[in-house]
């Protein structure tokens, strides 16, 4: 479910080779202020643009990891949405989900992903599947939704008094199989936004099965986004220097800022540690969670 802004996103992408100048060590002194100025120009930045632009392949793609990237601006940033760009040809889908819930977590809700299919800098195929490319993209939003759910933030409980830090039989697996066969369960509880927005760009021939479960597919000119391109330095400074200000932080998550309703994912699954309570076998099934998943973990 969507739900209307008053005006289209905008959105700042850019590429790994403009992120490496931003981030530069002999511009640190420089990087607070720079960051607080791309903020006021932009809803969110789409973190390595050059896995969505560039269809060269075994071109050097000399910069910075798009994740570190978005763990360093969500350090200067109150405000921006920190969408990264990631191909599952590259980043098995765990490991993806442990590093977007990671920055949901430092960013207060402001993480997201834009799926690739094809990363042109990685080898031909996958170490992961054999499926498709845009299949295997598809595949890659399922697991990470399931993995995002699979530990309710509430199992935490911390109760000195009973000694007990985490029900942890409330962690539950996810038995995926699809292109990608991932048992889990998750490392990491729910994160602000519980499932960060999942994003794909255009959905072309290429691209149909991806559009098809993403939350937001992105498409250059249909008028709901103001995309700012940004492939080097120069157009960054000038991007930073020129364009106008987006207006008042909002406070609010990256999924509102995108239009997209808060998410009440189910909980239930295969149980993977025992509950000490009920001396339950450590192969039973979780009943679904009546509480909201939403109630504490909002937009």
């Amino acid at each position: 479910m969507t739900i209307p802004n008053e005006r289209p996103p905008v959105l700042v992408v850019i590429s790994r080779a403009a992120l490496a100048e931003l981030l530069a060590p002999q511009h640190a002194a420089e990087l607070p202020r720079s960051a607080q100025r791309l903020e006021a120009v932009a809803d969110a930045v789409v973190l390595g643009a050059d896995l969505v632009f560039d269809a060269r392949p075994h071109v050097s793609a000399d910069g910075i990891d798009p994740t570190v990237a978005a763990i360093t601006l969500a350090h200067h940033t109150v405000d921006l949405g920190l969408i990264v760009a990631a191909s599952p040809q590259r980043d098995h889908p765990y490991n993806l989900a442990r590093r977007l819930a990671t920055i949901d977590h430092a960013s207060g809700g402001r993480a997201g992903v834009l799926l690739v299919p094809r990363d042109p800098h990685a080898s031909p195929g996958s170490p992961w599947t054999r499926a498709a490319p845009d299949e295997a993209a598809a595949d890659a939003a399922r697991v990470l939704r399931e993995l995002w759910r699979s530990f309710p933030v509430d199992a935490i409980v911390a109760d000195r008094a009973t000694g007990v830090f985490a029900e942890s039989h409330r962690i539950v697996a996810i038995d995926h199989r699809g292109a990608f066969d991932v048992d889990g369960p998750f490392q990491v509880p729910w994160s602000p936004q519980i499932w960060p927005p999942v994003l794909a760009w255009n959905d072309g021939p290429d691209g149909a099965a991806l559009a098809a479960v993403a939350d937001v597919v992105v498409r250059p000119g249909e008028g709901r986004f103001v995309l700012h391109r940004v492939n080097d330095p120069e157009s960054l400074r000038r991007l930073v220097r020129d364009a106008p200000a987006t207006g008042e932080p909002s406070g609010r998550s990256l999924r509102a800022r995108l239009g997209l309703s808060t998410v009440e994912p189910p909980t239930g699954g295969r149980r993977v540690f025992r509950d000490p309570a009920a001396h339950t076998d450590q192969t039973a099934t979780v009943p679904a969670d009546t509480r909201k998943a939403g109630a504490s973990h909002g937009n």
